[in-house]
């Protein structure tokens, strides 16, 4: 049975966490004609700065349903400086309708300021393409490649066993053009080489080829992604945290609890890129420049293309130049001459420079080809242009006064444990921003041991009086809520399958069948008392035995 007050429980926690955080934690819950929890939507105060930094790129997965109403649950995703997950948001939802959608994306923007994205990365669906083309319109929809890839083998597989060949040609269609040209123009060929004309799956997937294609979507910046491969990963994380069991409050407790060790890892980032030097590969005046303005992890990913750039060569091209841009071919030379694939790198008399391959535009990082230009022409310094401040190591900075108020998540009054793991979880954060540098050592111990002596001091006597507990307050704002229904989703089986006992698996039909005679017939395995031999118990339940197990 459910614990009846649960989801009264959960609404009075969102209340307290929103006193915590003056009134800056967001939250809102939909509710049905029995008021019961049909949707609901909540966002921590810190996950609104870091939307204010980083909200250029969100990915949506709605496949996570671990929680006791089976409901879907929302990690509303993006990436930081450090390229690590950080949460924008939690909701969950009772099914996966239009309606459903739309409800969660418009409560959303509405706690992010109403500002949207500029991309949005999620699974294939149409009911939710269909709110977000409603709600987000001006937001660049980008399907998860990795999960329609996933589809050719079942999709495709006909045209992969009667022609072997194909496989090789489709891949290349897909992975190798580098525009929207080039890739209809390989389709058409593709399409009469082997009659694809009424493959209806491959005439679907070629009329939204703009939000999966990669020579479409690499002309919009998607921090580099092309999948929800980091929703996915955060579900993992979460696994950590909640269970098939976990009610309402319990779901939210854990959620924040989870907010609260990702934003512990940005300030072990934030140290680490501040305070440890980079190890310079080449120590090129590019690569020093880069060192100065890259947060570590995107300065590793500078270096790696740095690192490729080396195996190519830039030739200049009078063909293709004019006036007003100057053409240049980049191309790996340690390649035979047969599989070399020439870049075009344009640069223009004001100094604008734009590479076909699109990697910049796409990840708002260098490409290998553009950083061998650089070379050539001995540029010392990256140009501002190709900056991405995003990537910087001020890039999370604020204007203004953000107070971090780390809310009571629970009650943990008579667990000297729970008390421990709250206050060590908070000095984490102190004891990274505390090492930086001595001046704040010195001021962060002067603080605990004043801290640790007004303790003493101000709470000795009250201990040894009783205390009473607090209990979350009742939710006041509604008539009475109650706890939404088991949710039967699309990725829920209708008829899933409980838990069995070895007795109640014993004793279960295990298949069934007609003898020779005809008379239907049941293998099944029937458990007698060992003590009197009556069906329906055994020894150790047996009332004829005074040595049974009571309990």
């Amino acid at each position: 049975m459910f614990d009846s007050g649960d989801a009264g429980s959960g609404m009075a926690l969102l209340r307290q966490l929103k006193e915590k955080s003056f009134g800056n934690f967001f939250y809102r819950v939909d509710l049905d004609e029995k008021n019961r929890v049909r949707g609901l939507v909540w966002v921590d105060h810190r996950s609104l700065n870091a939307y204010t930094n980083f909200g250029d790129v969100v990915s949506f997965d709605f496949t996570y349903r671990t929680n006791r109403y089976c409901m879907p649950f929302i990690p509303i995703t993006g990436v930081n400086h450090h390229y690590q997950n950080i949460l924008f948001g939690f909701a969950l939802m009772r099914d996966e309708t239009e309606i459903s959608y739309k409800w969660v994306l418009k409560t959303w923007l509405e706690a992010v300021g109403n500002k949207p994205p500029l991309t949005i990365i999620t699974d294939q669906d149409i009911a939710l393409g269909n709110a977000i083309a409603e709600i987000l319109p001006d937001t660049k929809h980008i399907l998860c490649s990795w999960h329609i890839s996933n589809k050719f083998p079942e999709k495709l597989s006909a045209l992969y066993t009667q022609y072997p060949e194909f496989k090789g040609d489709f891949n290349d269609c897909l992975y190798k053009s580098l525009s929207p040209t080039e890739f209809v123009g390989k389709w058409e060929v593709l399409v009469d080489k082997y009659g694809l004309e009424d493959h209806v799956w491959l005439n679907d997937m070629y009329a939204i080829k703009d939000k999966w294609i990669r020579a479409y979507t690499k002309q919009h910046f998607s921090a580099g992604m092309t999948t929800t491969s980091r929703s996915e990963s955060m579900n993992s994380f979460f696994d950590e945290y909640v269970k098939a069991s976990t009610g309402l409050k319990e779901f939210i407790e854990n959620s924040q609890n989870a907010l609260e060790t990702q934003i512990l890892n940005e300030v072990k980032a934030d140290y680490e890129t501040e305070y440890k030097e980079r190890r310079l590969i080449f120590n090129s005046a590019l690569e020093n420049h880069a060192s100065s303005i890259y947060t570590k992890e995107m300065f590793r990913q500078f270096q790696n293309e740095l690192r490729k750039s080396t195996s190519y060569v830039v030739n200049s091209c009078k063909d293709g130049s004019n006036y007003m841009w100057k053409l240049y071919l980049v191309e790996k030379y340690n390649v035979s001459e047969n599989l070399r694939r020439r870049y075009r790198v344009m640069v223009s008399l004001e100094g604008n420079i734009d590479c076909e391959c699109k990697k910049f535009e796409h990840s708002g990082m260098l490409c290998k080809h553009i950083l061998r230009y650089l070379d050539k022409k001995q540029k010392t310094m990256i140009p501002t242009i190709f900056i991405k401040s995003r990537w910087t190591a001020s890039a999370n900075k604020i204007d203004g006064f953000s107070p971090y108020n780390p809310p009571v998540l629970v009650d943990v009054g008579d667990s000297t444990t729970a008390r421990y793991s709250a206050l060590f979880k908070s000095f984490q954060g102190l004891g990274a921003l505390g090492s930086c540098s001595k001046p704040r050592y010195n001021y962060v111990m002067d603080l605990i041991e004043k801290g640790k002596c007004y303790v003493i001091e101000k709470f000795c006597e009250e201990e040894n009086n009783s205390r009473m507990e607090e209990e979350f307050q009742v939710y006041d704002e509604h008539d009475p809520i109650f706890n939404p229904p088991m949710s039967q989703t699309k990725g829920r089986k209708k008829d899933s399958t409980r838990y069995k006992s070895g007795i109640e698996t014993s004793t279960t039909k295990k298949n069934s069948g007609r003898s020779k005679s005809g008379i239907e017939t049941s293998t099944e395995k029937i458990r007698y008392c060992g003590f009197c031999g009556v069906v329906g118990h055994d020894r150790r339940r047996c009332l004829k035995n005074p040595n049974r197990n009571f309990k």
